[in-house]
This record gives structure tokens, sequence and C-alpha cells, in this order.
């Protein structure tokens, strides 16, 4: 956003909007030269790019000071000095004794300070005010096209405009999750009703202003990344004849912005999701804020999600909230489909003022500051055990079908898009012409060649080498061939293989 002194806009019959800049060869010209102007700056200090701007600003007042906002942004300005100037100002003001009275007595104090801190008098000097913004030092800026510094400058009037809605409507076609999470990161309040996301604006809400009024602007860029969207706001304007609301409209044909990749923002809400992500689930990815789900007229985005073969499990942990969160959190929840309620898991914290009944679901966890990491496997061992039932029932209806010499059940699994512990139940040990060898199933004639190409091998690194040469892993071919593995210490060099009378 810019300062609200560089927003320009015009308004009409009811309606506002930004006086966008075109990108014609003036404003081009105007855009490069600035973008210059801040790359020959560096390695100098803010106040003398400072005096440059400054220089040309009556060409285009609002517009230069507007590009320049955002391309200070795009600098990294450090502080140059030796020693830390609070320090120094102490230091010289405590030898001062507060006041100095001429240039004699202030250079004396200055020497004397410099001897202490064992620098020279002009370091101390410009160590005395280094942390002011004029005085730091241009490090590094990062250059871009003047072309898109005027979309950027375009986007940034836009969002000055929206810190002043009362309200805005939204409509997309895509991007639902993405536009949804941003809206739940930035803490916007919002209902849903006829495909349409209705959200409140700053100026609608008491003591919310400023704050909330960035969080709405700053979802922009998300709305513009979607490939269809619009918007309508009604802007709050103060006119000669008091305040006034002024419709503003927008959508996907005004092409004249540009967007900057997203920051990276805070990954966890909470410490406690921090560790729930942190943990391994027995084979189930763990993914965070996954989709949307519609609750009602509301759009409900759980924590996290599990997910194994084709199953999802949803995840919501449920904090520390003022009880008229809680409350909105309960009634949300309430209101999904019955299905998603029963793949759903709550971890609740204890000290809530609930008790568990107010949701209508079963798979409730009550914790206290550590994840109740146990509890979680139970729930997700039963929707295994269910979904190994069901897969066996859909292998039994199937022609399995094996092809190769080696082949791995993991491959098949996936394939016929079952869990494997399905598919091992349905695998008998002998499979027409196969031997099952832990996950693998291994044809006759490639057992016997491995059992040619093992004879006189006695060092079990040998015998490793040749089965990896087949495909087969693991070593339980070695008990299958009639071979027992003598360990001679740690170290696989110096075990044997035995065979068996």
């Amino acid at each position: 956003m810019l300062t609200s002194d560089l927003l320009v806009t015009k308004s009409y019959k009811g309606k506002i909007e930004p006086v966008y800049a075109s990108l014609n060869l003036e404003n081009l010209e105007i855009s490069g030269s600035l973008i210059d102007l801040f790359q020959k700056h560096v390695g100098k200090t803010y106040s003398q790019l400072s005096e440059e701007i400054e220089s040309i600003e009556e060409v285009d007042y609002r517009l230069i000071r507007g590009l320049s906002q955002i391309l200070k942004r795009r600098c990294v300005i450090e502080m140059m000095s030796i020693i830390e100037p609070s320090i120094a100002r102490k230091m010289v003001f405590e030898e001062g004794n507060g006041a100095v009275f001429d240039m004699k007595e202030r250079n004396e104090v200055i020497g004397r300070v410099a001897g202490k801190l064992s620098v020279k008098p002009d370091e101390l000097e410009k160590a005395l005010w280094a942390d002011m913004e004029e005085n730091m030092i241009i490090k590094e800026f990062k250059t871009i096209t003047p072309e898109n510094l005027l979309m950027q400058y375009n986007l940034s009037l836009t969002q000055t405009l929206l810190f002043r809605a009362t309200g805005m409507e939204i409509q997309i076609e895509d991007n639902f999750q993405e536009v949804f999470w941003k809206i739940k990161r930035f803490g916007l309040m919002y209902f849903i009703e006829n495909d349409r996301i209705y959200i409140d604006g700053a100026v609608s809400l008491f003591k919310m202003t400023e704050r909330y009024g960035t969080s709405l602007a700053k979802l922009l860029p998300t709305i513009i990344k979607c490939n269809k969207w619009s918007l309508k706001a009604s802007i709050l304007k103060k006119t000669m004849r008091g305040k006034r609301i002024y419709d503003f409209t927008l959508d996907d044909t005004k092409a004249v912005f540009d967007i900057e990749p997203d920051s990276k923002l805070e990954k966890f809400d909470s410490v406690i999701e921090k560790e729930f992500f942190s943990h391994n689930f027995n084979g189930w990815l763990v993914r965070r804020e996954t989709t949307v789900l519609k609750a009602g007229q509301y759009a409900f985005i759980p924590d996290f999600s599990f997910e194994k073969n084709r199953k999802v499990i949803y995840v919501e942990i449920i904090g520390f909230w003022t009880p008229g969160y809680l409350k909105k959190k309960i009634q949300k929840i309430n209101l999904l489909k019955k299905k998603v309620r029963e793949d759903m898991v709550l971890l609740v914290n204890k000290s809530l003022a609930c008790s568990g009944s107010e949701f209508n679901t079963e798979n409730i966890i009550f914790y206290d500051r550590k994840i109740p990491y146990l509890e979680i496997i139970k729930i997700l061992r039963k929707y295994e055990e269910v979904q190994v039932i069901e897969d066996v029932e859909r292998l039994k209806k199937i022609e399995i079908v094996f092809e190769g010499s080696v082949v791995n059940l993991d491959d098949i699994a996936k394939k016929y898009d079952v869990s494997l512990d399905a598919l091992l139940s349905v695998i008998k040990h002998d499979n027409n012409g196969y031997l099952r060898v832990g996950t693998q199933l291994i044809d006759d004639q490639t057992l016997k060649a491995v059992q040619d190409d093992l004879n006189d091998v006695k060092k079990y690194n040998e015998a490793f080498i040749i089965i990896n040469n087949y495909g087969i892993k693991g070593q339980q071919i070695f008990d299958v061939l009639g071979y027992k593995v003598k360990w001679n210490g740690l170290d696989p060099y110096n075990a044997e293989i035995l065979k068996l009378p």
C-alpha cells in the first residue's frame, strides 16, 4: 500500500476508482529514471537518494513519491557504524554533563569519548546519528522493470483505496483454497451466499480500523491471482458535504497490475500446530490447510489433513480462544456434512469451557500442552482397519495380474489403488508360479537362478550383491532358500551365509 496522501481517485455518479498510471512513454521514462537513481545510490546514504528524488518531484509529485515508496521496499538499508549509536550518544551526553556551550568544548568532549572507545573523533561523530534513516547506507537494491513498477504502483493504489472499504464482495472461479487460507490468516470476517464471499471492512467494525483495513488490502493480490475474479467494494470517502459511500468495482479484465511473489508467512499459528506437524503418524501424510469445506454459508478450512491410500481425515486443533470465537467454531463444525464430520479429528484444549458434547462428531481428543500422539494413532488405526476391509472386498472382484520375474507388491497396491495390507491379505504365499517373499513376488525361474548363483558363496556381502542384482529386496530370500546368516559382529563384511542341512 501507499500512504493515504498519495492516493489519487476520481469519482462520478456514486462510483470511485483510483487514477491508475498508464503504461505510456512518459510514465515509463519516469519509472525508469527512478529505478536508475536507486541503482546508482547503492553504497550511498539514503539522504543522498532522497535529495535526488526531491529534485525531480515537481514533474509529478504523487506518482514519483508513490513509485519511490515501492522502490524503497526493494532496498536493503543498513546502519554503518563501528559503535552502537545509542551507546555513543549516552557516553557523549554523560561526558558533557548534559550540555556544552561552544564548539571547542564539544570537540573536547568528542575527543575524550573517542579515546575511551579507542576510535577516531570523526568515527565517533558518524556513529552518533548512524541509526537515523537518512544516514543509513543502501546496501542492496533489487531491480525491477519500469513496466512492472508502474503495475505494482497501480496495485498499491487499489490496496490504499480498499483500506477505507466498509465491505467487499468477491466472486472467484478458482484458487479457492488460497483465497480462504489468506482470509483466515488475515483474520477477516466473512460469510458466503450464492457463491459470493462477503467480507466486512475495517470501518464497519469498532476499534479495528487500521489493522483490519491493512488485512483487507493485503487480500487483493491473492484475489488477482485467480484466473476469473471480480470484486465490488463500498468505499467511505470524506467530501465537502460530509462522509459518503462510493461503489468500487474491479475484475480480471483490468490488466494494469503486477503481483510480487508472496513473502514467506509464518508457517504455524501456534506451538501446538508446529509440534503436530513434526510428528510421524505411521505412514499417514500430514498436510496443512489443504482444502476448503462448506459449512452452511461459511467456509471451513481444517488445520491439517491425514492422507493415506485415498483416505482423507481432517484435523482441527481448537486452542485458546474467546467464548464468542469458540461458539462460532462449534457452529461451523456442526454445519459440516455428516460424512465430513465422520472423517474428522478434533483436538480440543482442556482449558476451554466445553465438554465435547457440543460438537456433532465422535473423534474428539482433549489435550493439555502436548499433542496426544497415541490417542491419535488409535483413531487412525480404526480408519486403517475399515479401509483394509473395504479394499479386500474390492480386490475380490478384480483379477490381479502379475508381470515380470520380480514383482514389487507396493507397486501393485498403487496400481489397483488399495492399501498394501489389503493386498497382502488376499495374496496367497504361492501364486501361479510366484512365491511371496516379504513384499515381493519372485517367480520359480528366478528363485532357481539365485539358488545357482549362491552355490559356493560364503560371504554375506557377496550374496547380498547377487540378490540385489535380481531386484530382490531384504534378506528374507535367504530363509526361503534355506540359508542362515551368521553375524560376526556388526560389520556385514564379516558376516557369512551358511546352507542349512
